[in-house]
């Protein structure tokens, strides 16, 4: 198996892309967690699963959109 120049350059725009997504997504769990503990509540559902949650928001986008890019970069180039 061969690795392409543009499969490499499209995970490195996947991965950019994926950092800005999980740093948005971090944002608006905290977000959420701290509207509720303000609200008066013990911060639902994003206090309680915010290790889990936090797992995943950084698996998905960190791992996945490199892997989405280097496979879209390597298809479209050829």
């Amino acid at each position: 198996m061969s690795i392409s120049l543009a499969g490499v350059i499209g995970a490195a725009i996947g991965l950019y892309v994926g950092w800005l997504d999980y740093r948005i997504l971090k944002g608006m769990l905290q977000a959420a967690e701290t509207k509720n503990r303000q609200a008066g509540g013990d911060g639902g559902a994003a206090a309680k699963y915010k290790a889990l949650l936090s797992a995943v928001i950084f698996v998905v986008p960190v791992i996945g959109f490199p892997i989405i890019g280097y496979w879209a970069a390597s298809a479209l180039a050829g």
